[in-house]
């Protein structure tokens, strides 16, 4: 990283942009119910939890990239450039206390349909029980680290808010008995439960907590509603083996944050880094969850061709030095590819925080406070559910688990959503799994290099160093 990367900028200034939304609704609030007697009380309390529940969510993305960071609990103006950083705590025990105020006010999921995208009950409990599980992780594993001063153990709590969202009944583990949905992946046959929440019908499905809404509005690039997140993931190029002369045609994806082989290995559980683990050497491919995740040679993609029409075609790997591509968040051609204007159109919602991701929350709070047998359960929950997805009876339930295998679950269930270097940090194990690995970029090797003490959060960003004239400090390894 460096502060000087448009990347390190734009994560800070989108957030705080956020936050000075939320600031400004809960400022001006008390006025309406002062100046209009008619007012829905119980309406106006819900929106003042919704607006707290973002403000949370923004100061957690910004604490979980930079560290402590200026807590923001007012109109952000320029008069607050010059303020000093909080520390990691102060920025936890905020978020933590909007959390708490929030949640009695806000509706269960089911309660707010067809409003799916607004903010609920349990969406509130998930964050708050990952916010407390990263404090936890974050006081067991920097001990003396002084960016962690004041940090807590609060396995405990974490597992009573995620067994809130838990035992709401409000969520599942979508096709854990085996269901097959309606898709055009599958037009005979249905798909899998865990294949079909990554596809546009499974925006916001049982199990979605939290999602960000996007919408493929035509608007343009500059006001469109939509992501780019189809386009970022999506392969450029197919094969069309009738013309063997021009191997490569465009299909409109830009083939970034590609899978590493470890990734691949991983779902085979033959990635020599991971020890300790009750599951034992397989073909990767016996996991439902890898061909969701992880495009390979051999695969195809459902492509409108100008002279063969819609059909699957192979795909090429002709620009992918890694020899392999995410498969989570593809469009068919009438979803998007046909109709788009703009690459940043994406229909398809960001999944922030899946029923799954707080099982797995769940699982480790659980074992971390000593209760293994329920660790167990919740784990062979998220296998049976990876399990039902397909026809090959892997992966098997676990019989036995350590903490090896909740960190192996996390990495599968979740693979190229995002959550993997964060996880890393906080357990103190990104040196062991980052440190060391050649990455292939433009055909030649990489090799990355992770330096405790400083690369665990980003730099902040250097225009914001300089507009605070000093008043803002990076953290001693960026110093």
């Amino acid at each position: 990283h460096s502060p000087m990367l448009s990347t390190i900028f734009d994560s800070w200034g989108y957030c705080y942009k956020g936050i000075r939304m939320t600031n400004e609704f809960l400022s001006r609030v008390d006025k309406i119910r002062a100046t209009d007697t008619k007012v829905n009380q119980a309406l106006v309390d819900q929106r003042i939890a919704e607006m707290k529940f973002l403000r949370a969510f923004y100061h957690f993305y910004l604490a979980v990239v930079y560290g402590g960071v200026p807590i923001a609990d007012k109109i952000v103006d320029p008069s607050m450039f010059s303020t000093p950083r909080n520390s990691l705590k102060e920025v936890y025990d905020f978020m933590i206390k909007d959390l708490k105020e929030a949640i009695p006010y806000l509706k269960e999921k089911s309660q707010l349909a067809p409003n799916y995208g607004r903010v609920s009950k349990g969406a509130a409990r998930a964050l708050l029980a990952k916010i407390l599980l990263y404090e936890s992780s974050y006081a067991k594993n920097y001990p003396g680290d002084e960016r962690f001063a004041g940090m807590q153990e609060r396995w405990t709590e974490a597992l009573q808010y995620a067994e809130e969202v838990i035992n709401s009944g409000e969520y599942q583990l979508v096709g854990i008995n085996g269901e097959r949905f309606a898709s055009w992946r599958n037009p005979n046959g249905g798909i899998g439960g865990y294949r079909w929440i990554f596809t546009l019908d499974g925006d916001n499905s049982p199990e979605s907590i939290w999602e960000i809404q996007n919408v493929m509005d035509g608007k343009g690039w500059t006001y469109t509603r939509g992501s780019y997140i189809v386009t970022y993931f999506t392969v450029r190029y197919y094969y069309r083996p009738s013309d063997p002369t021009h191997s490569d045609r465009v299909v409109g994806g830009w083939s970034f944050n590609l899978p590493t082989s470890y990734m691949v290995n991983a779902f085979g559980n033959q990635d020599s880094r991971e020890t300790g683990l009750h599951s034992v050497p397989v073909d990767p491919k016996l996991d439902p969850r890898f061909a969701t995740s992880i495009g390979r040679p051999g695969d195809t993609i459902l492509v409108n061709d100008q002279t063969e029409g819609e059909k699957w075609f192979p795909m090429s790997f002709s620009n992918l030095p890694t020899q392999t591509i995410s498969r989570k968040y593809e469009c068919s051609p009438q979803e998007y590819w046909n109709g788009r204007t703009n690459d940043n159109e994406g229909p398809m919602n960001v999944r922030w925080i899946r029923y799954a991701d707080v099982v797995l929350m769940a699982a480790e709070a659980a074992y971390m406070a000593g209760d293994k047998l329920k660790a167990l359960n919740y784990i062979n929950q998220i296998r049976k559910r990876a399990r039902m997805s397909g026809n090959t009876g892997y992966p098997e339930d676990l019989t036995d688990i350590s903490f090896e295998d909740i960190v192996h679950e996390r990495r599968l269930e979740l693979a190229m959503e995002g959550w993997r270097f964060f996880d890393l940090v906080r357990w103190r194990l990104a040196k062991k799994y980052i440190s060391g690995i050649t990455l292939a970029a433009l055909g030649e090797g990489y090799v990355v290099d992770f330096e405790e003490g400083k690369h665990e959060f980003f730099p902040i960003p250097y225009n914001e160093i300089q507009l605070s004239k000093g008043a803002l400090v990076q953290y001693k390894g960026w110093q």
